[in-house]
């Protein structure tokens, strides 16, 4: 049963290639009466710098026939004398040829330039938003992480460090320091009495510069507090300011 139906399908397949030949052939003596046929080939181009065009399309208006262009911009096709072929392009003009009545061989060749083709298209906006509103609205509660000069703002907050120093206890590597620095005090007063800063006037100037800074730390803690104060504090209450200098 399947060796009759490759039989059937092989009968079928030389029947229809008969055909097309037949009507090729037919096509062919056609075109032979009605004018002389040449070989019609060329190149291509663009016309600003003259680059091959690859895959260009080129077909016989009055007989809906043609071929297209390989990778090099070349073409060769059997044509009638008088035939006027398309050249399009994507990107270009399209260029019609038409083939002289003129010709004394049975071969014609030309390069063909095409013309570049600007197309203006509308202007395109997209939104990951239905509207311009809810974007908007996006825009404004959006989040944004924090930068590098915040968190280095934030490390070097005096008044967290200060918090910090004050609740934080000493770690097994500050102790350390700490009992370097009296050893080392020790041994370099060793046989001999040790200053007495009580009368020198250099300490007493950096003392009083140390209370002095101390007590404007204090003074804009206290000035940052009665801000934080007023900004909890809802509208109409006036919060009570300390006057601490």
């Amino acid at each position: 049963m399947p060796v009759l139906r490759f039989k059937r399908l092989l009968i079928l397949m030389a029947v229809w290639l008969f055909a097309e030949g037949s009507m090729a052939y037919s096509q062919l003596r056609h075109y032979a009466a009605s004018g002389k046929i040449i070989q019609f080939s060329g190149v291509v181009v663009s016309g600003i710098d003259s680059n091959p065009l690859p895959f260009t399309t080129l077909i016989i208006g009055s007989r809906r026939q043609g071929t297209i262009a390989d990778a090099n911009g070349f073409f060769s096709f059997v044509a009638l004398v008088g035939d006027t072929v398309r050249f399009t392009s994507v990107g270009y003009r399209p260029r019609y040829v038409v083939i002289p009545d003129t010709i004394r061989h049975d071969a014609y060749s030309m390069v063909v330039p095409m013309e570049q083709d600007t197309i203006m298209l509308l202007e395109t906006v997209i939104y990951p938003w239905p509207s311009k509103e809810k974007f908007r609205e996006a825009f404004v509660n959006l989040k944004l992480p924090e930068s590098e000069s915040d968190i280095i703002r934030k490390n070097f907050n005096l008044a967290a460090l200060r918090e910090q120093a004050r609740n934080g206890s000493m770690n097994a590597d500050m102790n350390y320091r700490s009992l370097m620095q009296q050893q080392s005090s020790r041994l370099y007063y060793q046989n001999q009495m040790a200053p007495v800063n009580l009368l020198n006037p250099f300490a007493w100037a950096q003392f009083v510069k140390q209370l002095r800074r101390r007590k404007e730390m204090q003074k804009t803690e206290a000035q940052g507090q009665d801000y934080k104060q007023y900004e909890s504090t809802p509208s109409g209450a006036l919060p009570e300011f300390s006057d601490e200098e």
